[in-house]
């Protein structure tokens, strides 16, 4: 682990052997020590040799530095409003800069010892007291008056460097080391110790502090005897050259700690007007006065979407309940007016019913008040419909960049809606098409359709066409379209085998290749003898197989009109072939004719065995195959033609081509699959910032009132939100559908009220699935519980824009956690304007005070300051350095800071015991005034400062 620590000087090389200076260089006579190593390990030592006096450069030898030396500068160069109570600084990236050309001889004695002094300053000049001169040579000139000029003698306490050490280590050796080796965690600083008046405009310069350096930087001798004296005298002016310089603007008076203490918590209840908005609903409608006979101002208690915690109100309160209950039935009765007038029309829409909105009823179908529910409430108390009415308000008053936002975002919807509808004209022509052709086809026709999906295992009864088949005597293929498409009645080969048998009719079969294939049965009809075939062999099973029946039906009607050619062929042993041809075309054909179906079976066997017989070769025996368990044609027919509806294959298509949600839950079961999208945009911006920005006192009643540097807990109210989002939905909605927008009014477009750090997910959902039975604001992810907001009014968050607020659970004696601990980053925060802001935590109420969190109020991050505070009523109790005042702080005569002791000036902090050197930087208690320049910088450091404030202080109790 590393620690920071301050050192009040570096030197490194020979600069810091020098131990004296001649005409502004200085001077040092290397020494080296001889030993000699002898046998063993015995060492001779030989003493010391002088080596010849050598000369370094001094400040009289330099024109500045390179600006890209500086790493930072403190105002930053052109800042506007700087804090006036803090010192300007300069950092640069070399650990020992301010002392590389310091002259030895010039040193500084403090009660730490000898103080060097480095070679350059820092001072900082009012915009009237000096102009710079960019063009003189060699450097820019500026004429300094004695009023800007500090007092040389204790530049030393206003040059030191800051570096890591890792623990354990003495800072000086190692940040010596480090500079050799370059590591970037040291750094050297200059302080200018004038203290800055608020709204002035200042330069600041880096300016050498030796008549050498002033003297080259002017152009002239800078060698000269008195070239180590200083580049001025107290109390006189001098012209010096500018090696650095910029310009920056002090702001009003107050730092950070100081302006934070100016917050005082306080308890809203006490703060009158703030928290509600009273509202008169003596006169709901100004035409008629229907709470006749009430009191004469009849008012109403109403929060905003914030509200003061533990102040929720269901059921809100009037003056004059009697009045309330009037206003109810009325108000009832004309909102359930324009469904009763549907009624009586027999209308499902009817656009001239003029009536009160009732809020909901486009997302819930919901047409009257219901008994009870979000609906209810939100319908029939004020509290709900005035903050519905304003997101109504808002729709209106924003509706034309609302609707241009929405067109951006249709353009996909428009694009998967045109696809449903050509998608929706192709399955009602494929319908049409199909009825046409394939409505009048016979079941086993219908099935030669079905070789593209013979191998679906869900073509039916979990089983493939292809499966069914293989248990068929029929030949491979016999099912296929390639067989249907080469034996068909009017196919080529058809015509061929009509012109060779000279009747068409009798020479093809129009029986399809399945017919009742499915239902067939094993049987055994009278022998049959197989033609070829020896004499004890001609016995054989014959099965009812219409599958194989229709493949030797085929071929015997191919081979009828072929077997004259047949006769022609040489190679025959006489005309055997062609007489046992012609024996089982007849035997085929007079079997089939007749009413039972009985072919020889196995078909495929008998049709190889027609081939062997063709080449004059014997049939042979035919052995039984059994078959399988039986189908029923009509469930593959059936099947068939659910495969082949156009809408099933087209819905898929759409799922597929359209990535929406509201296509890919439709299925064929729907009555209209292809219907067009009803989408609606989706607005992830938060519309409470919207609120918040045109409509403040909606938002937090009063704010307009919170008095300043104050600050209080407010909490979410989520019934109000709830009631804006659907007010606000609805009238969009209905504008949505003037515009002529692919909506239902049903959607949801604004789903999210507060910012968040995920805008991804809407924050109430879709409110058409909102459950009516649960209340109005419990609708969220939380169900209801409602967030802790803190409000801040403050000069604070206008000067530090960047100031972080937290929460962080206090440790068990109170204290805000220093290291570790449990912390909370707000959820979202709203600026109300430059001075005030909305944090929300995580948190209710009864968990902010029984876990004992804290709100804590940082300061923003930023680079190392010194300077003091003011002294103010707030000022506390000065208890250590960190509290020392610029009313505590010595100064000479013209505001500049004096690093020694005067009189009672400063205080010392007590007890301040003598602490262990070196001093890291945290340990700032024990420094001491004065006693080197690591002290004055650790006295003056400015430790970032947060505040925090106790919840119970801002919560008071709820209302009776």
């Amino acid at each position: 682990m590393s620690r920071r620590f301050f050192v009040s000087s570096v030197a490194i090389g020979a600069a810091a052997t020098a131990d004296r200076a001649e005409f502004g260089r200085p001077k040092f006579q290397p020494k080296v020590r001889v030993t000699r190593t002898l046998t063993g390990q015995d060492t001779e030592d030989l003493g010391k040799l002088d080596g010849p006096a050598l000369q370094l450069l001094g400040p009289g030898d330099t024109l500045g530095f390179d600006p890209a030396m500086v790493t930072r500068v403190e105002p930053p160069a052109g800042c506007p409003n700087g804090i006036s109570s803090n010192l300007a600084t300069i950092e640069f990236a070399d650990g020992a800069l301010p002392w590389m050309f310091s002259l030895p001889g010039t040193e500084i004695t403090t009660p730490a010892g000898k103080q060097r002094r480095p070679w350059l300053v820092l001072i900082v000049l009012r915009e009237d007291e000096a102009r710079l001169l960019p063009d003189e040579r060699p450097l820019p000139v500026i004429d300094a008056p004695a009023a800007a000029l500090p007092d040389l003698r204790h530049s030393w306490a206003w040059a030191h460097v800051e570096a890591r050490v890792d623990d354990g280590q003495p800072p000086e050796p190692a940040v010596a080391a480090d500079l050799r080796t370059g590591v970037d965690a040291v750094i050297s600083r200059l302080i200018c110790p004038r203290e800055l008046a608020p709204h002035t405009g200042w330069l600041a310069c880096v300016v050498p502090a030796t008549k050498g350096g002033r003297e080259a930087g002017l152009g002239g001798d800078g060698h000269t005897a008195d070239a180590a004296s200083d580049a001025w005298t107290v109390g006189a002016g001098a012209r010096l050259p500018v090696y650095y310089a910029w310009r920056f603007r002090t702001g009003a008076e107050g730092s950070f700690e100081e302006l934070a203490r100016k917050i005082r918590p306080v308890q809203g209840n006490t703060l009158p007007g703030f928290g509600s908005r009273t509202i008169d609903v003596r006169n709901p409608w100004p035409h008629a006065d229907v709470l006749e006979g009430a009191d004469e101002v009849v008012t109403v208690d109403i929060q905003g979407a914030l509200r003061l915690p533990k102040t929720q109100i269901d059921k809100e309160r009037w003056t004059d309940q009697d009045a309330m209950e009037t206003f109810r039935t009325e108000l009832k009765k004309q909102l359930d007016a324009p469904a009763a007038r549907r009624g009586k029309l027999e209308l499902d829409r009817d656009e001239k019913a003029v009536a009160p909105p009732l809020y909901g009823s486009h997302h819930t179908g919901v047409q009257t008040v219901p008994a009870e529910g979000w609906m209810n409430a939100l319908n029939q108390q004020v509290q709900f419909r005035i903050p519905a009415a304003l997101g109504a308000r808002y729709v209106q008053l924003e509706q034309e960049f609302l609707m241009a936002r929405a067109w951006e975002q249709v353009g996909a919807i428009d694009e998967a809606n045109r696809l449903l509808a050509a998608t929706e004209l192709a399955a009602v022509v494929g319908a049409k098409a199909q009825g046409k052709h394939l409505g009048a086809m016979t079941d086993a026709a219908l099935t030669q359709l079905a070789d593209p999906l013979r191998d679906n295992s869900q073509m039916f009864a979990n089983t493939s066409l292809a499966g069914v088949l293989a248990q068929s005597a029929a030949p491979d293929g016999v099912a296929s379209t390639a067989f249907v498409r080469l034996a068909r009645g009017g196919g080529a080969l058809a015509r061929r085998t009509a012109r060779a048998a000279g009747e068409m009719a009798s020479g093809m079969p129009s029986t399809p290749a399945l017919r009742e294939y499915f239902e067939r049965t094993e049987v055994r009809p009278p022998t049959a003898t197989l033609a070829g075939a020896e004499p004890g062999e001609r016995t054989a099973r014959v099965v009812n197989d219409p599958a194989a029946r229709f493949a030797v039906e085929t071929m015997a009607g191919l081979l009828a009109g072929q077997h004259t050619l047949f006769a022609d062929r040489s190679g025959f042993v006489g005309a055997t072939a062609a007489e046992q041809l012609a024996s089982l075309t007849t035997t085929m054909s007079g079997e089939m004719a007749g009413g039972r179906t009985l072919v020889l079976a196995p078909a495929p066997v008998a049709l190889r065995g027609l081939r062997r017989a063709i080449n004059g070769e014997n049939i042979g025996a035919v052995a039984a195959i059994p078959f399988g368990d039986s189908r029923v044609l009509g469930e593959l027919a059936r099947s068939v033609r659910a495969r082949l509806e156009p809408v099933g294959q087209l819905v898929e298509s759409m799922r597929q081509a359209i990535n929406s949600p509201a296509v890919s839950v439709r299925s064929v079961a729907d009555r209209r699959p292809f219907r067009p999208i009803m989408e609606h945009p989706r607005f992830l911006f938060p519309i409470g910032a919207e609120l918040l920005q045109r409509w403040p006192e909606w938002t937090v009643p009063g704010i307009s009132g919170f008095p300043e540097n104050k600050t209080t807990l407010l909490e979410t109210n989520s019934a109000f939100v709830e009631a804006l989002l659907v007010g606000l939905n609805q009238e969009f909605n209905r504008e949505l559908r003037w515009r002529e927008y692919p909506t239902d009014e049903a959607g949801t477009p604004f789903a999210r009220f507060w910012p968040g750090r995920d805008l991804s997910e809407p924050e109430y959902g879709e409110i058409a699935l909102w459950d009516n039975d649960v209340k109005l604001g419990d609708h969220d992810a939380s169900r209801g519980k409602d967030r802790l907001v803190l409000l801040i009014r403050g000069e604070v968050l206008q000067r530090y824009p960047g100031t972080s607020v937290l929460a962080a659970k206090a440790t068990l004696d109170g204290r805000v956690p220093d290291v570790g601990g449990e912390w909370k980053e707000p959820n979202f925060v709203l600026a109300v304007d430059e001075r005030t802001s909305l944090y929300c935590f995580d948190l209710d109420a009864q968990d902010a005070i029984g876990q004992r969190w804290l709100f804590v109020l940082r300061e923003p991050m930023r680079g190392t300051q010194f300077g003091f505070d003011l002294k103010t009523a707030d000022s506390p109790r000065f208890d250590e350095w960190a509290d020392l005042t610029w009313a505590d702080v010595p100064k000479d005569g013209r505001g500049f800071v004096v690093p020694e002791q005067q009189g009672v000036l400063p205080p010392t902090p007590s007890p301040n015991p003598e602490p262990p050197r070196p001093l890291p930087l945290h340990d700032a208690h024990f420094a001491k005034w004065g006693f080197d320049a690591a002290d004055m910088a650790r006295i003056a450091f400015q430790r970032p400062f947060q505040l925090a404030f106790s919840p119970s202080r801002m919560i008071g109790d709820p209302p009776p």
